[in-house]
């Protein structure tokens, strides 16, 4: 007598953008499609990850280079999906996706899938960006893998992003202001002031957490910030850096001695570089969730 075939499950397919900056060959490894956002050098644009490498993109930023950034156009989210749908066309999408208030991102990615009229594709906007937008990625590709279905997936992954907190500290804050992403007044302040400011994204725009004077105490006041999350217990914590990946990794060294817990450390691509500037601490904390 033949055992009946068990039928397999539906497969979950990961999707998110560049801004991410997930670690080194992870997209690859675990077979997330990554769209790239596009970054711009005195108005040449270039595919983020794939056009042009990090280090050629900050030494051209240092050296002067005008920089900017814009989003993938809806026809590279509808391409994107159907390559995917069409090996598996019943196969489940989420896509995970920077903060919509930081990029028209999202909103691309929606009118992408509204081109394709498919029920099979779920956004998820992660009000993050950077490693606040990597781990529910990496996240969602855990509990696929794991063989969670579609409706835990998404929940999970939503509800990772609420307890995900980016803190980043500048060398500088006239990238960001040439950007947008914060007012002139406060670049002019805080360059009078001579202030560092701790910056975070609150409901996926930047605000100010503290405002030391040096750099010190900037990172001083930051591990102080970490350990309290540290205290309520957490699922995953990154570093970032852009050019001074030195000065980070003490950072992160410093963490594993306090904490003994298991870190990781990633470059900033250059679109979110053209914001940060070329030397950025960042940390990216998804806490535990609460019992």
């Amino acid at each position: 007598m033949h055992k009946r075939r068990k039928e397999p499950a539906m497969a979950i397919h990961i999707v998110t953008d560049s801004t991410a900056c997930l670690p080194q060959g992870y997209a690859e490894e675990h077979g997330v499609t990554v769209v790239p956002l596009r970054v711009s050098l005195d108005g040449v644009y270039f595919r983020d990850g794939i056009d042009i490498t990090n280090d050629e993109f900050y030494r051209r930023l240092v050296a002067g280079a005008k920089a900017g950034s814009t989003q993938p156009s809806p026809d590279e989210f509808a391409s994107a999906y159907r390559a995917i749908l069409d090996k598996d066309p019943e196969g489940d999408i989420v896509s995970i996706h920077i903060s919509s208030r930081l990029s028209g991102t999202l909103n691309a990615a929606l009118t992408g899938r509204n081109q394709l009229d498919t029920v099979h594709v779920r956004l998820v906007d992660t009000w993050n960006a950077g490693l606040g937008t990597g781990f529910p990625t990496i996240r969602a590709v855990e509990l696929a893998g794991a063989g969670a279905p579609l409706g835990q997936v998404v929940a999970e992954v939503e509800a990772l992003c609420l307890r995900t907190h980016v803190y980043f500290v500048l060398d500088s804050l006239k990238y960001f202001e040439r950007g947008g992403r914060i007012g002139k007044a406060a670049t002019i302040a805080a360059s009078i002031l001579k202030i560092k400011p701790i910056l975070t994204f609150i409901e996926g725009v930047t605000d100010v957490v503290d405002r030391p004077r040096t750099k010190k105490v900037a990172l001083e006041r930051l591990s102080a910030i970490i350990d309290k999350h540290v205290q309520k217990g957490v699922e995953y914590i990154g570093f970032q850096y852009a050019t001074n990946r030195a000065e980070v990794e003490d950072f992160q060294r410093e963490f594993t001695s306090r904490h003994n817990l298991p870190s990781i450390l990633t470059q900033l691509g250059p679109v979110v570089g053209s914001q940060s500037g070329p030397d950025i601490v960042g940390v990216i904390i998804s806490e535990k969730k609460s019992q």
